[in-house]
């Protein structure tokens, strides 16, 4: 059975299974689908599409105008102290610029309708930004290690202490509000770009911290080098970070299976399904994620004497259950006799 379009339409009452129409099923009318989601989103979800899209666009655009804020802050701040583990974290902050605009161009284009070219959507568009921000993290990062070193070797006095440390406060602080502010609106809306900029300056917070420790240190005891080694402290705290992105993306771009708790979940409303007595089993359920959507593919198992009507209605009441449990899902439910063929 072919599933329904992305705005899937809801099961004409009319068409669906009489209770009587399996005798000795007892089948009873499928309960109404839950108001929030059961599946990755939490409390709070926005259950519209447009209205995620509309949140996690303006996300992006927020989290790209606080990162050039910082960088902006921060270069300025390390060229007045000479500090270059300033200035590294000042770099960081401008791929973060890059990348969460890219993020947001990603988002938008994410969330466009599907065409004759891209028949089934363009979510992965939003995977891609998240890979490519890893790449670009990582190409940071290993400029900062190799500036890193250089400093090590060669160091330099620091001055100004008040401004590189009041600086390098200022930015853990507005980094950690950014953070918690995306993090509210990735569990909104699902976003897998807007959940990969939350956890990249969760890092930046750290890396905040380790510099500005570093630079009290330094001013305190006048030991230069620890400049060059929080440089490299940050380097690899970004590298790490720029590793964990490239493994988010790849994994929806080789279509992993959802994780064990969705498909779980998605098991769970086809077992209910087949306790209530309107399906006798399930097999094939497959699963793979690209950004915000899942796709799920399953086979039903349903009475060989069944008319087509309510065979078809059954397919679109199983797809229903599915989609309470994960709203963005799209859904294919092939509908078979009995089971003819292996789980």
């Amino acid at each position: 059975m072919s599933g329904p379009p992305p705005a899937a339409r809801a099961a004409d009452p009319a068409a669906l299974p009489d209770p009587a129409a399996l005798p000795g099923r007892g089948v009873a009318p499928a309960p109404a689908a839950a108001a929030g989601p059961a599946g990755r989103d939490g409390p709070g979800a926005l259950p519209d599409p447009a209205a995620r899209a509309r949140a996690a666009l303006r996300a992006g655009r927020i989290a790209a105008l606080t990162a050039g804020g910082l960088a902006l802050g921060k270069l300025v701040a390390g060229q007045l102290g000479q500090s270059m583990a300033v200035t590294a974290s000042a770099v960081d902050s401008l791929t973060d610029l890059f990348a969460s605009s890219a993020n947001a161009l990603a988002i938008q284009l994410a969330h466009a309708a599907p065409d004759r070219s891209h028949p089934f959507g363009h979510a992965k568009i939003e995977t891609l930004a998240t890979a490519g921000q890893g790449l670009l993290i990582g190409g940071s990062g290993v400029y900062l290690l190799v500036e890193g070193i250089r400093r090590l070797l060669s160091p330099q006095p620091l001055r100004l202490a008040a401004v590189t440390l009041g600086t390098m406060a200022a930015a853990a602080l507005i980094t950690a509000a950014l953070v918690a502010y995306l993090g509210r609106v990735a569990a909104r809306t699902g976003s897998s770009a807007i959940e990969a900029d939350a956890v990249h300056y969760r890092t930046d917070i750290a890396a905040n911290v380790a510099v500005l420790l570093g630079v009290a240190v330094t001013y305190a005891t006048g030991f230069s080098r620890v400049d060059g080694l929080l440089s490299i402290a940050v380097a690899a705290y970004v590298l790490t970070s720029a590793g964990s992105l490239l493994r988010l993306g790849v994994r929806d771009l080789i279509d992993t299976s959802a994780p064990d708790e969705r498909v779980a979940a998605i098991e769970a409303a086809l077992d209910a399904m087949r306790a209530r007595g309107e399906i006798l089993g399930h097999h094939g359920l497959r699963t793979r994620l690209a950004g915000r959507t899942l796709f799920v593919d399953v086979h039903i198992e349903l009475p060989g004497d069944m008319r087509l009507a309510r065979a078809h209605a059954t397919g679109d009441r199983a797809r229903d259950a599915i989609r309470a449990a994960e709203p963005d899902a799209e859904v294919l439910v092939h509908i078979d006799v009995e089971r003819d063929e292996p789980a």
